[in-house]
């Protein structure tokens, strides 16, 4: 009777079945998940403001030309009259007037026209650049009553921010704030890792230990099966299943970017799909090494999963203590230090994002390296154990 010490296809097979339902749950909710976030992006990406400043210095010229003749003509030409009047002869005469004392500047009744429309596309509206010009105007021609300083637009908005406790500082991080590295971030440490890590616990947990634990594993052994074929097939399960997992994703993650943006960057991708693959290996390994220390389910789900579970959590909470958190005020610098306690740290994300532009950061690299050790560390010392330990058969 052939003895089967490396590898046993009807224990892969069992585990396949045992674990079907897990696996098809866990990988279709991430790649929803996938779908979402990347429709999410999409939608964050065409939110980005157009440059209207061309148009707006334009419109505030023609508007300051009209401001200045009313005052010194007592007249009350306006946009508003421009935009009403059949006959604009007058608004002809004033900007050819200031046209010709001036070579650097092109007033006509078209090129406001045309400023006016372009503004009106805006989000903001063609009322509102009206109404912050007439600020503009009147601060322009006022100085400090106590100060004598010139007065302007730009210090009235940043001492009414300061006496609302809105610090200038934190405006200008917000609007220059990336927000595909913040819908990464979120992604692939809780979107992407929840559901993985939820097979990795379960899967991982029924792979040994609980065979041991119900009896099942006396009839495996009793078969010409040797403990090295059940730790080394089980080992090469928790190899391929979450590979696959990862590999959906990132299939589904180049498709919905083909499909919904309309471009996808394969090299970034792969990058921080593989770092993703190395991290699950790294947890996989954990919950693999757990199993074959104890003869009690119980036992090994508090330490892999209970394990896992805090590098999960400490990745969320150190999240909130990143960099781009604090700059936006809600975050808090000291919980970035729960990132140097869970292997959730080593996957960098933000250089793994660089893989495939022109300035790579390769500070990735060690950290991968150190990912995939932990992984295999695990996988060797847990087989080597469950080939040495007693077990209740």
């Amino acid at each position: 009777m052939k003895v089967t010490k490396v590898f046993s296809r009807p224990l892969m097979r069992q585990s396949f079945r045992t674990n079907r339902i897990l696996a098809v749950a866990c990988t279709l909710i991430l790649c929803m998940m996938t779908v979402v976030i990347t429709y999410a992006g999409n939608l964050l990406g065409t939110t980005e403001t157009v440059d209207y400043t061309d148009a707006q210095t334009d419109f505030y010229s023609h508007l300051y030309v009209l401001a200045s003749y009313n005052e010194m003509m007592g007249t009350e030409l306006s946009y508003e009259d421009f935009s009403e009047s059949e006959d604009l002869t007058v608004y002809d005469t004033v900007f050819e007037m200031a046209s010709g004392q001036s070579d650097d500047v092109d007033l006509s009744c078209e090129n406001f026209a045309a400023a006016a429309d372009e503004l009106s596309e805006s989000e903001v509206g063609i009322d509102a650049y009206i109404s912050q010009f007439e600020y503009v105007y009147a601060l322009g021609n006022v100085n400090g009553c106590f100060s004598g300083d010139e007065l302007d637009i730009e210090t009235m908005m940043t001492d009414m921010l300061e006496m609302m406790g809105v610090s200038t500082d934190l405006v200008d991080t917000m609007s220059e704030m990336d927000t595909s590295a913040m819908l990464n971030q979120m992604y692939f440490t809780v979107m992407c890792l929840l559901p993985i890590l939820l097979f990795i616990i379960f899967a991982g947990n029924a792979l040994v230990v609980d065979q041991v634990d119900k009896g099942s594993m006396a009839y495996i052994l009793s078969t010409p099966t040797k403990r090295s074929a059940v730790v080394i097939t089980q080992a090469i399960y928790m190899v391929i299943l979450p590979f696959v997992m990862v590999g959906c994703a990132f299939l589904v993650k180049l498709a919905a970017s083909q499909a919904i943006i309309g471009e996808v960057d394969i090299a970034k991708y792969a990058a921080l799909y593989g770092g993703m693959y190395l991290l699950a290996e790294a947890m996989a390994g954990v919950c693999y090494l757990a199993s074959c220390l104890f003869n009690l389910s119980k036992n090994a789900l508090a330490l892999g999963g209970g394990l896992n579970v805090w590098f999960f959590l400490c990745s969320l909470l150190g999240m909130f203590g990143s960099d781009s958190m604090v700059d936006m005020g809600i975050g808090v610098e000291m919980l970035g230090r729960f990132n140097r306690v869970t292997i959730v740290g080593l996957f960098d994300i933000n250089a793994l994002g660089t893989v495939g532009s022109d300035a790579v950061d390769y500070a990735f690299v060690p950290k991968l390296a150190a990912l995939a050790v932990i992984a295999v560390a695990c996988y060797i010392a847990g087989a080597v154990r469950f080939q040495k330990k007693d077990l209740p058969l």
